[in-house]
């Protein structure tokens, strides 16, 4: 048993009143608090760049013509697939939940919403050098974020700002472009540049700015273990004032960790920054990566975090320093999965100073793939976020370890989908796909006043059908201490639909703790589709609402064989979904496949919904 400090005890009894309270209100399990203590991540200090200024293309700013379907178009699979490794520690004694299902209704409710970004928006977006550069791609992904009568949508590898009512306030631009990176592919020459990926958006509700993040792979812009290696970076864009149609600041932070740039020595590096995940409390901005080396087999290397100052970012400052913690040197007790990964940072309506809360799921192999069935789910701790405002940032790291309800997937779990035509599919002989659920890593997190809100995909079953996709929640009560961290879960359970499936979850909640889960429902009677349940005071309430109807299965080229899947008749789907509280509203962001306009690749759209908080 960890020794508990005197400072711990004292917070746990200053905590017990909010823990006691938000219990009652949700009608919370009857676990005790955990305390844990503190970690000891290697730290190192350095310094992210600041290399130029950009802004997003101005309405009416030329793109490319749509092309006549062509079989030479190039896709990619954002980002690789995770390997399916044999080995992974089973909790043998866990039994997949059978929870009961929600039932689901057509219409809205009181959510209304608009369409968002096509495939066929990014595929052609880009102007002069930067035109007829971008790869077909698949997952979008969603990076939504709201702030300030805005609304902004980047994905894979594209982004678009609207007010709030829809109307673009700005062309759908290129990535690569917005970040002055070399041009993804240039198809005269197919010689390929930058690679960028799993874009994230933030509005800082106290600074007034909006933060934008994403992956970045040096040309070529290749790793599979194979080609030299190439230098990695998280990129980081900061608009210069309130408004995301003007000037936005970039910044450039060096991931590779192989010993060059002032970066740390980490094995098989240079490394990928995996999927960067975005938080922020009134101190800083955190970004924490799953960093794989540079090998066939793609190992893992754990979590990195780095913190930034707020206020320095926000500046504009030539170079903003920041605390890297190697949270792949932190033990997580189990032989067989010995890392901590996707260790999401927390958002918040109204970010205190002093420390800033994460939360995951439970520990992950060499190939940070999750335990097929799990209980545990852990809550993080970073104190002393004040100096990040210093030139020697130092912040100490705790997590406790939480019991909790079972959930898990199997690697690359497909969601079925209802029958439609599919005219890649029919022309390469291949048929139906499923959409990919992933694994069980944890989704976004918010911060309510110290109550976390997160979300995972889960396997679902029932007693008769085979097993499906649901989603497992966890309603989160925790302090932070330098000593430690207090963390009680206050509130879990499942979202499932009978005999379909629902996946990618995302909660957002105002400051009254009411709000609503997002994801996508997919199954034998629907096509992939936008939708959501109100979630309030850490439940969900009601029915399942469709906001945006699916009009056609998924039909992209990353589930087929002959478009060289890495999961053949396994689709990818978006790794991450998006939902915040924004202007007296929560707004959410799903993918899902629309009566529109598409490519000969793929399929897929956005959907950008409004419920009014």
């Amino acid at each position: 048993m960890r020794y508990m400090h005197r400072s711990i005890a004292m917070a746990a009894s200053l905590c017990t009143g909010l823990l006691v309270s938000f219990a009652s209100a949700a009608t919370a399990s009857a676990a005790p608090r955990s305390v844990g203590g503190v970690d000891h991540p290697t730290q190192t200090t350095g310094s992210a760049s600041f290399y130029g200024t950009s802004a997003p293309l101005s309405l009416g700013a030329a793109t490319t013509a749509p092309q006549a379907p062509s079989r030479g178009d190039t896709g990619v699979a954002h980002t690789f697939a995770h390997h399916p490794a044999t080995g992974r520690a089973a909790r043998l004694t866990l039994q997949p939940p059978s929870p009961r299902g929600i039932p689901v209704v057509s219409n809205p409710g009181a959510a209304t919403g608009f369409r968002g970004l096509t495939h066929a928006d990014q595929r052609l977006a880009g102007t002069g050098s930067y035109a007829n550069t971008q790869f077909s791609l698949e997952p979008p992904d969603q990076g939504l974020c709201v702030g300030n009568g805005f609304v902004i949508e980047p994905i894979n590898d594209a982004f678009a700002v609207y007010d709030e009512s829809g109307t673009a306030l700005t062309a759908t631009t290129a990535l690569n472009q917005f970040y002055q990176r070399a041009p993804a592919i240039n198809r005269v020459t197919f010689a390929r540049g930058d690679f960028l990926s799993d874009p994230k958006c933030y509005w800082d509700p106290v600074g007034q700015r909006f933060i934008q993040t994403i992956l970045e792979v040096d040309a070529p812009g290749i790793f599979d273990g194979v080609t030299p290696p190439t230098r990695t970076h998280v990129l980081i864009a900061v608009s210069q004032t309130s408004d995301p149609t003007g000037n936005w600041n970039l910044y450039s932070l060096d991931t590779s960790d192989d010993g060059l740039n002032g970066t740390p020595a980490h094995t098989g590096c240079p490394c990928l920054p995996d999927q960067p995940l975005l938080g922020a409390n009134g101190d800083g901005v955190f970004i924490d990566v799953n960093e794989f080396q540079d090998n066939p087999n793609f190992f893992f290397n754990g979590g990195q975090i780095y913190a930034l100052g707020r206020a320095a970012l926000e500046s504009g400052a030539s170079s903003v320093v920041f605390d890297h913690l190697d949270v792949g040197t932190v033990p997580t007790g189990d032989t067989g999965l010995p890392f901590w990964g996707s260790i999401q940072p927390a958002e918040s309506t109204a970010p205190r100073s002093g420390t800033e809360l994460l939360m995951t799921g439970g520990p992950e192999d060499i190939f940070q793939n999750n335990a097929p069935l799990d209980n545990r789910i852990a809550v993080w701790s970073l104190t002393g976020t004040r100096s990040l405002n210093s030139s020697r940032p130092r912040l100490t790291l705790g997590h406790v370890v939480l019991s909790s309800e079972t959930y898990g997937l199997p690697i690359n779990t497909g969601a079925t989908q209802k029958t439609g035509p599919t005219p890649l599919g029919t022309a390469l002989g291949e048929p139906l796909e499923t959409i990919n659920a992933n694994d069980s890593r944890m989704n976004q997190v918010v911060d309510l006043g110290g109550v976390l809100y997160g979300g995972v995909n889960t396997t679902v079953t029932s007693a008769t059908g085979p097993p499906r996709v649901g989603i497992a929640y966890f309603v989160v009560g925790a302090a932070g201490t330098p000593a430690g961290v207090i963390a009680h879960i206050l509130s879990q359970g499942y979202v499932a639909v009978d005999g379909e499936n629902v996946l990618f979850p995302s909660i957002a909640v105002n400051r009254l703790g009411f709000g609503a889960m997002a994801f996508t429902l997919s199954g034998p009677d629907y096509f992939p589709s936008a939708a959501y349940v109100r979630f309030n005071f850490g439940r969900p309430a009601g029915l399942i609402h469709i906001t945006a109807p699916g009009a056609l299965p998924e039909d992209g080229f990353s589930g087929y064989a002959a478009e060289g899947s890495p999961t053949p008749g396994v689709a990818r789907w978006g790794d991450y979904s998006a939902a915040t509280f924004a202007d007296g509203a929560i707004w959410m962001g799903n993918e899902f496949i629309p009566n529109a306009p598409r490519t000969v690749l793929a399929n897929w759209g956005t959907f950008v919904s409004r419920l009014p908080a």
